[in-house]
């Protein structure tokens, strides 16, 4: 269930608590839509500190949205999630990153007062981590490019993964790079891995084209091994081959990383 409730002049609580259906994010939609109408800008606090999980659908649904509101960013002036689960904080720093006009940030449970604040304008200090995985926007809609520079979690491949179902529900065929700056520990099938087998053979009989670029040795070995078992294209390249890793895939990064 959402609850969304107005907090002050243009700013808007979302509460969300149990499992999301479609209907559930169709009902916030609906809310939001109304808001924009009474204000020319907006912020919101949205609290998933008892979000129990959604269906793929609704998931989709939600980046779907997401998505196809590119043009209306200019309406959102700040967005405080607060959340305890690592992979939504994931989720939340590859969209900020594409979305860099829009002034998003994650929030602990107990920080919630902060997160009030921010989304009512006040200045609040940003968090000190380092993200591991950054989103690079590309010039293809039916391709995803992500960077590692830390340490890839169990977390970080279940957001990840939030992309990859909403890129090939709108995309029969997509592919995709990865691009490796700095590493402790990483598995290139963990971008595949959705937990079960038979969710891991559909992701990949929709992927194409899969470009590993940089890391260290096992990796691209890994890299290779795996591409002569599975139903996907898979090329290794050295870290300073990124520019052809690009061309292979027929593509090009629209922002610096």
């Amino acid at each position: 269930m959402i609850t969304v409730e107005p907090l002050s002049p243009g700013v808007l609580s979302l509460d969300v608590t149990g499992k999301l259906d479609k209907g559930d994010i169709e009902h916030a939609i609906t809310e939001l839509e109304a808001a924009r109408e009474e204000h020319d800008e907006i912020s919101l606090v949205v609290d998933l500190s008892g979000f129990a999980g959604m269906t793929a659908e609704a998931l989709i649904a939600d980046l779907r949205y997401g998505f196809s509101h590119i043009n209306d960013l200019g309406h959102y002036r700040r967005i405080a999630v607060i959340t305890g689960h690592d992979w939504i904080e994931t989720l939340i720093r590859l969209e900020g990153k594409v979305f860099r006009t829009l002034d998003i940030r994650c929030f602990k449970p107990d920080e919630r007062q902060n997160a009030r604040a921010f989304a009512n304008g006040m200045d609040v200090p940003p968090p000190r981590h380092k993200p591991a995985i950054v989103r690079v926007p590309t010039d293809r809609a039916n391709m995803l490019a992500f960077r590692i520079t830390d340490k890839v979690r169990a977390s970080d491949a279940k957001a990840i993964m939030g992309f990859l179902k909403d890129t090939y529900t709108r995309h029969d065929k997509i592919d995709l790079m990865v691009i490796i700056e700095e590493l402790e520990g990483f598995d290139p099938a963990i971008l595949f891995d959705t937990g079960t087998w038979s969710a891991k053979a559909q992701s990949l009989s929709h992927v194409g084209r899969y470009a590993v670029v940089g890391g260290p040795d096992y990796v691209r070995r890994t890299a290779g091994f795996l591409g002569a078992f599975m139903p996907v294209e898979i090329k290794a390249f050295e870290r300073d081959e990124e520019e052809a890793a690009w061309a292979w895939l027929n593509a090009a990064p629209l922002l610096a990383a």
